[in-house]
C-alpha cells in the first residue's frame, strides 16, 4: 500500500511538472455518475459541473473546453453507455485536447453527500489522484471547493490575489435555491424546453434566496433569449445595483446594448466585464465584434486576440478574426482563420460558406466548391451557398474566364456583371468544349434554380439564372428570369442591356430599342459612351434619337423634372458641366428639395 501511494505521488509530480511548462492547464470535466440513481438527487451531477466551471472560469491558469463542444466528444467516445475506462479517458483527452480529466461518482446517504473523485492523466488515461469527499448535503459548495483546491494543488498553478477574491464569491448559501437554479438549467437544455418551467424555477431559486444574484442574472438571460429585452434589462440592472462588482450582469446588459445598436454603451459594459474578470473570453469576443462593425480593426484584433488567448478552441473567435480580414478584402489571410473555425466547429454552415466565399474571391475554385457543398449539406436551404456554387462551377471549369457577374453587381458596378462563356483575352477568344460547356451550364442552372427556390426574391440569383439560360440558347427562359429580376429591381441596367441583346438576337427590334431607352433614362452616361447600335439597326445613333425625345418633352413642359435631370446627366457625361449645372439649378428652382439635382450639382462642383 505504501509503494502504491509513493508511485501515485511520483506520477502526480511528473504530470504537474509537464503542466507547468504550459500556459494553461487544460481540464475536461466529465459528469459525475449517480451510484444510486434517484431522481431526487439527479441535479447533483449537473450542479457540480456548473459549480466547477464557474470557479475555474476565473482562474487564468486553467482552460475548460466549452460544455457543448465537450459533450459532443463525450458522445463520440461512448460516455454513458458503459463504465468510464482508461481507454475512454485517453480518447477524451485526444479529441478534446485536455491534459487532465476530473470524473467520479456520488451518492447521498441520509443527509451526507459522498463524492468519489478521480483525477486522470488524459494523455494515457491513467489515474493521477483519487479522493473521497464526505460532507453534509447542506455543505455542497464546500465539497465543490475541495475539488477546485485539489485541482489547483495537482496542477501547481499560482492564483493571484484578484483571482482569490473572485473564487471567494458565493453564488448562494442555500442548497435548495441552488437545486432550483440547476433544475432550471436542466430544463433549458432539453430538446423542447418549457419557458414557463425555466423561468418558474429561476424565480423559485430567487424566492429561496433573495440574494441569489446569479439566478437574477440567468433569469435575465432567459428573457433576453426570448426577446423580452425590457424584462432582461430590469434583471441585469437590479443585480448591478445590488452587486456592482459582479461581472455577469454587465455582460447581459452589454448584449442588450449590442443588439439594439448602442455600441458605445455595449463597449463600456463589456469592458467592465473584463475589468472585473479578465478571464471572460466572451466579453473580449463581443468587444472584437463591435469594434469590427465600427471598422476599428486594430482594436477588434486586440480584443479577439485576448479572447483567443483565454480560449483557443472557441470557433467564433477565429471566424470573427477572419471577418476582420474579409472586411478589408484580405481574402487569403481570412482563409487561415475561417479554416480554423471550420476545424474547431465543422458543423456550422456559415463557417464553410464564408470560407468558400474567400476561396472563390482568391480564385482557389476547387476548394471553394468543396466548402460550398459542405455548407449546403449542413444547411440545404442556404440560397447564398447555391448562388456562389453556381458562379464557382463555371470558374472552376474555365479558370481563364474571370466572371465578375454579380460580385460586380453587388458592388454597384452592374454594367460589366454578366456570365459570359466566351471572353476576349488580348486578340484571342477562349471557348469551352461544347460538351463540357453544356454540362457546366446545366450544373449552373441547377445551382441558381435552387438559390431562387429558397429565396424567390434573390435578384442576383434570378439574373444569373437568366444569364445562364441566355448562354444555353433557351431564350424564353432567359427572358422570363430577366423580367422577374426587373420586377424585383427596375433599376438594374445590366438586365436591360441583356434583354436588348436577347431581343436583338430573336428579331424583336422594337423591344430591344425600348430596353436601350430605359438604360438611357437610368444611366445616360452608358449611352453617351455607346451612342450607336450595330448592323442589325443599321448603326442607328440612339444618343441623338433619345436626346431629341427629351428636348421635345421639355418643349412641351420646361419643368419636366425627369427630362431635365436626364439631359443634365447627358451633358455631364459629355463634359458640358455648365449646361448640366444650369439644368440641375432649373429643377431646384421649382423643386428645392430634389436630392438628385443636389447630388448632381455637388458632383459637378467637385
Amino acid at each position: 500500500m505504501r509503494n502504491r501511494i509513493f508511485n501515485l505521488t511520483l506520477i502526480v509530480l511528473i504530470f504537474a511538472g509537464s503542466l507547468l511548462a504550459q500556459d494553461k492547464r487544460k481540464v475536461g470535466l466529465i459528469p459525475f455518475t449517480n451510484e444510486k440513481p434517484n431522481a431526487k438527487y439527479d441535479w447533483i451531477s449537473y450542479g457540480l459541473d456548473y459549480y466547477l466551471r464557474n470557479k475555474l472560469s476565473v482562474l487564468s491558469g486553467f482552460f475548460v473546453p466549452e460544455k457543448k463542444h465537450f459533450k459532443k466528444i463525450l458522445d463520440e467516445v461512448g460516455f454513458g453507455k458503459g463504465p468510464l475506462t482508461e481507454r475512454m479517458i485517453y480518447h477524451i483527452g485526444k479529441y478534446a485536447k485536455v491534459e487532465v480529466t476530473v470524473s467520479g461518482s456520488y451518492s447521498v446517504q441520509g443527509n451526507t453527500l459522498i463524492l468519489n473523485v478521480l483525477y486522470s492523466n488524459a494523455y494515457n488515461g491513467t489515474p493521477l489522484l483519487t479522493s473521497q469527499i464526505k460532507e453534509p448535503l447542506s455543505n455542497f459548495f464546500s465539497a465543490g471547493n475541495q475539488i477546485v483546491n485539489q485541482l489547483i494543488e495537482l496542477a501547481g498553478i499560482p492564483v493571484s490575489a484578484k483571482e482569490k477574491k473572485l473564487l471567494s464569491f458565493t453564488l448562494t448559501n442555500s442548497v435548495p435555491a441552488f437545486e432550483s437554479f440547476i433544475r432550471a438549467y436542466m430544463e433549458n437544455e432539453k430538446p423542447n424546453p418549457r419557458f414557463e418551467v425555466v423561468t418558474g424555477l429561476f424565480k423559485q431559486a430567487i424566492q429561496r434566496d433573495p440574494e441569489f444574484w446569479e439566478a437574477y442574472y440567468n433569469l435575465g438571460i432567459v428573457y433576453f433569449n426570448t426577446g423580452k429585452l425590457n424584462l432582461a434589462l430590469s434583471q441585469f440592472n437590479k443585480v448591478i445595483q445590488a452587486l456592482p462588482n459582479f461581472s455577469k450582469p454587465y455582460f447581459g446588459r452589454g448584449l442588450i446594448n449590442y443588439k439594439q445598436g448602442h455600441f458605445e454603451d455595449a463597449i463600456r459594459d463589456f469592458q467592465k466585464v473584463v475589468d472585473l474578470n479578465p478571464n471572460d473570453f466572451k466579453a473580449y469576443y463581443y468587444l472584437g465584434q463591435i469594434y469590427r462593425r465600427l471598422k476599428q480593426f486594430k482594436k477588434a484584433q486586440e480584443a479577439l486576440n485576448e479572447a483567443k488567448k483565454i480560449n483557443p478552441e472557441f470557433a467564433p473567435v477565429f471566424y470573427e478574426i477572419g471577418n476582420i480580414y474579409y472586411d478589408q478584402k484580405k481574402y487569403r489571410k481570412a482563409i487561415e482563420f475561417y479554416r480554423t473555425a471550420t476545424e474547431l466547429d465543422p458543423k456550422t454552415a456559415d463557417y464553410h460558406l464564408r470560407l468558400g466565399d474567400c476561396y472563390y474571391r482568391a480564385q482557389i475554385f476547387y476548394n471553394a466548391l468543396n466548402e460550398l457543398n459542405k455548407a449546403i449539406e449542413l444547411q440545404p436551404d442556404n440560397s447564398i451557398a447555391y448562388f456562389l456554387k453556381g458562379l464557382t462551377i463555371y470558374k472552376q471549369a474555365v479558370i481563364e474566364e474571370l466572371i465578375e457577374a454579380f460580385l460586380e453587381l453587388l458592388n454597384g458596378n452592374d454594367e460589366n456583371a454578366a456570365v459570359n462563356p466566351v471572353r476576349k483575352h488580348g486578340n484571342h477568344k477562349i471557348a469551352m468544349d461544347p460538351i463540357k460547356k453544356k454540362k457546366v451550364y446545366v450544373e449552373m442552372a441547377i445551382a441558381f434554380t435552387e438559390a431562387v427556390r429558397y429565396n424567390p426574391r434573390f435578384k442576383e440569383a434570378i439574373f444569373n439564372l437568366g444569364l445562364t439560360y441566355h448562354e444555353m440558347g433557351k431564350y424564353d427562359l432567359a427572358e422570363k428570369y430577366y423580367l422577374i429580376a426587373l420586377k424585383e429591381d427596375p433599376t438594374l441596367v445590366r438586365v436591360y442591356l441583356k434583354l436588348a441583346e436577347l431581343y436583338t438576337k430573336t428579331g424583336k427590334k422594337d423591344l430591344a430599342l425600348e430596353q436601350y431607352r430605359r438604360v438611357f433614362y437610368l444611366r445616360p452616361s452608358y449611352i453617351v459612351r455607346h451612342p450607336t447600335l450595330g448592323p442589325e439597326f443599321h448603326y442607328m445613333d440612339i444618343l441623338t434619337r433619345f436626346k431629341k425625345e427629351l428636348e421635345d418633352r421639355l418643349q412641351k413642359n420646361p419643368n419636366d423634372t425627369e427630362a431635365n435631370l436626364v439631359l443634365a446627366k447627358v451633358f455631364e457625361a459629355q463634359g458640358n458641366y455648365g449646361k448640366a449645372a444650369n439644368l440641375a439649378r432649373r429643377v431646384l428652382a421649382y423643386n428645392p428639395d430634389n436630392k438628385e439635382a443636389k447630388k448632381l450639382l455637388e458632383t459637378i462642383d467637385k
